[in-house]
C-alpha cells in the first residue's frame, strides 16, 4: 500500500507540474475556438428581418447613389424615429447602418460585430481589474476565456443577441459601451492613468449611451453616481461630475423625444413605484434561473483563480453587506425601465445584457465575500497566512481526481442541457441543413424584391424556421408592419406571405 500511496502521489506531482496556469489556458483557448466555430460558420446564412428594414427605409441601396446619401438616410432615419416613435437617437443611427446596408452578403458581419463588441469590452474591463488586483498575466487570460466562452454559449436569447442586427446591436453594443466606460473610470480614479483622450472618450461613451437602450442608459447614471459619491468622499475628486451631467443631459434628450409619447400611447405600463418594487421581485426570479449549474462551476473556478490575488489587495473587505444591496439595487434597476413602459419584462435581447451583468455581480460579490471570510478566519488566527500553501500541496496531490470529477461534472452538465448552448444549436442546424436551405430560400426572394418590374409581391413561408438564426417572418396580412417596412425598402405596392391551402 505504501508504494502504490507513493506512486500515486508522484504521477500527481508530475500532472500538476503539467497542470500549469498557462498549459490550462491554452488548453481552454483551443476547446474554445473549436466550440465557437458553428457559432460563427453559421453567421453566413443569416440575413435581416423586421425592424432592419423598418429602420434601413431609407439606408437600404442609398450607398450605391454614394456615402453623403447613406448619411442623408441615416439623418433621416433618426428624426423620423425620434419625432415619431423612440428618442434613442445612437441607437436609431447604428439600426439604420445595419451590414446589409454595405452589400446583400454583407449581414453575417452582425454575429462578428457584436461578439467582437462585447469580447473587447470585457477584455478591456478584466484587464483594468487585473491591474487592481495584481493579477498575472496568464491567470487572466485564462478567467478572460472563461467568462467569455461562458456567456457566448448561455445567453438567454442567441436569435436576439448574436444573429438580429437590430435586437443585438441595440443591446449587446450599448452594453459593451458601458463596460467600456466603467474600465476607463477604474483607469482613470483607481489606477491613476488619467489622460485627456481617456476622459474625452469616455464623454463620447457617455452621450452614445444615453441615446441607447433605457436600460443601460439609465444604468450608466446610476453607476457614475455611485462613482461620484466614492470619489468626492474618499479622493475630493470632482472631475467624474461632467460625466453625471452628460448621461442626465443625454437621458432627458432621449427621453423627452416627441416619438416616446406616441409610443407610450400605444401601450400600458406601469406607476414608477410599481415598476420599482416589481423590479426587485422579477430580479430574484431571473437570478434563481440564472444561477444554473455550468455558472456556479465556471464562476468558482474563475473565483478560485482571482483567489491567489487576495494576498496583494491593500483594500479592506469591510462591508459586504453594503455591497451586496448595492449590486442588489443596480441589477433590479435593469428590470425597472421596460417594466415602466411596457407592464412586462420584455423580450430577450434585453435579458441577454442583464444576464451578463448578473454573471459580473455574482463574481464581485463572491470574491468580496470571501475576502471578508478571509480577513476574518486570519484576524481570529483560525489560519495562518500561510494557509494557501497547504491547499496547495491539497491539490497537488490530489490534481488527477479533482481534474476527473470537474471534467465529468462539466460533461454531464453539458450533455444534459444541450439544447440551451449556442455551439449545440447551430451545430444542428448546419448539420441537419436547415440553416442552408433558409439561406437558399431567402436569396431567392432577395432576386424578386430587387427585380423593379415585380411590384406586387407573394412568397411563400421558409420551408424552416432555422433556431437561432432567424427572428421572424413577414405576415399574410399585406400590412403588417413588417410587410410595409420590406415593401417601402424595396419600392414594392405591397409583399404577404401566402400559404398553400391543406389538400
Amino acid at each position: 500500500m505504501r508504494k502504490l500511496n507513493k506512486l500515486w502521489e508522484k504521477v500527481n506531482l508530475k500532472f500538476a507540474t503539467f497542470l500549469t496556469t498557462k498549459n490550462i489556458t491554452i488548453f481552454v483557448l483551443l476547446i474554445s475556438i473549436i466550440l465557437l466555430l458553428p457559432v460563427f460558420r453559421v453567421a453566413f446564412y443569416i440575413h435581416p428581418s423586421a425592424d432592419d428594414y423598418d429602420y434601413g427605409v431609407y439606408t437600404i441601396g442609398a450607398l450605391d447613389k454614394g456615402i453623403g446619401n447613406l448619411i442623408i438616410g441615416v439623418g433621416k432615419t433618426v428624426h423620423k424615429f425620434y419625432t415619431t416613435w423612440q428618442g434613442t437617437y445612437a441607437a436609431s443611427a447604428l439600426f439604420a447602418l445595419n451590414p446589409s446596408v454595405w452589400g446583400d452578403n454583407c449581414y453575417f458581419l452582425t454575429t462578428f460585430i457584436i461578439a467582437f463588441s462585447i469580447s473587447f469590452a470585457c477584455f478591456y474591463l478584466f484587464k483594468q481589474i487585473k491591474e487592481i488586483l495584481g493579477i498575472d498575466k496568464m491567470s487572466f487570460y485564462l478567467i478572460y476565456l472563461l467568462f467569455i466562452t461562458l456567456v457566448l454559449e448561455t445567453l438567454p436569447d442567441a436569435t436576439q443577441g448574436l444573429y438580429w442586427w437590430n435586437g443585438a446591436c441595440y443591446y449587446m453594443i450599448f452594453f459593451s459601451f458601458e463596460l467600456v466606460l466603467i474600465a476607463l473610470l477604474l483607469k482613470r480614479y483607481f489606477l491613476n492613468k488619467a489622460t485627456k483622450q481617456n476622459y474625452i472618450l469616455s464623454c463620447i461613451i457617455v452621450v452614445l449611451i444615453g441615446g441607447g437602450n433605457f436600460i443601460t442608459a439609465s444604468q450608466q447614471i446610476i453607476i457614475l453616481t455611485l462613482f461620484n459619491i466614492y470619489l468626492l468622499f474618499k479622493k475630493k475628486d470632482k472631475t467624474a461630475l461632467t460625466l453625471l451631467a452628460l448621461s442626465i443631459i443625454s437621458f432627458l434628450i432621449s427621453a423627452l423625444a416627441p416619438g416616446n409619447a406616441e409610443r407610450a400611447a400605444l401601450v400600458q405600463g406601469m406607476s414608477a413605484p410599481k415598476a420599482i418594487i416589481k423590479s426587485f421581485y422579477y430580479a430574484g426570479i431571473k437570478a434563481k434561473i440564472w444561477i444554473a449549474p455550468l455558472n456556479v462551476v465556471i464562476i468558482s473556478l474563475i473565483i478560485l483563480i482571482l483567489s491567489k490575488s487576495y494576498k496583494n489587495i491593500k483594500f479592506k473587505f469591510n462591508h459586504p453587506f453594503i455591497l451586496i444591496a448595492i449590486i442588489t439595487c443596480v441589477f433590479a434597476a435593469e428590470f425597472t425601465p421596460t417594466l415602466y413602459a411596457t407592464g412586462d419584462l420584455g423580450a430577450g435581447r434585453l435579458w441577454n445584457i442583464m444576464y451578463i451583468s448578473y454573471l459580473i455581480f455574482i463574481i464581485i460579490v463572491a470574491y468580496y465575500f470571501i475576502g471578508n471570510f478571509r480577513e476574518k478566519i486570519l484576524a481570529e488566527r483560525i489560519l495562518t497566512k500561510n494557509y494557501n500553501k497547504g491547499i496547495d500541496n491539497i491539490l497537488k496531490k490530489n490534481c488527477i481526481i479533482i481534474t476527473i470529477f470537474i471534467t465529468a461534472f462539466l460533461s454531464y452538465t453539458i450533455y444534459k442541457n444541450k439544447t440551451c448552448y449556442t455551439t449545440y444549436n447551430t451545430f444542428y442546424i448546419l448539420k441537419n441543413g436547415e440553416a442552408k436551405t433558409y439561406d437558399k430560400e431567402f436569396k431567392q426572394r432577395l432576386k424578386v424584391l430587387k427585380n423593379k418590374k415585380i411590384k406586387r409581391v407573394e412568397f411563400k413561408p421558409y420551408t424552416y424556421y432555422p433556431y437561432p438564426i432567424i427572428f421572424t417572418d413577414l405576415e399574410e396580412d399585406q400590412t403588417n408592419w413588417k410587410n410595409l417596412s420590406m415593401a417601402k425598402a424595396y419600392g414594392k405596392e405591397y409583399i404577404k406571405i401566402v400559404k398553400e391551402e391543406s389538400k
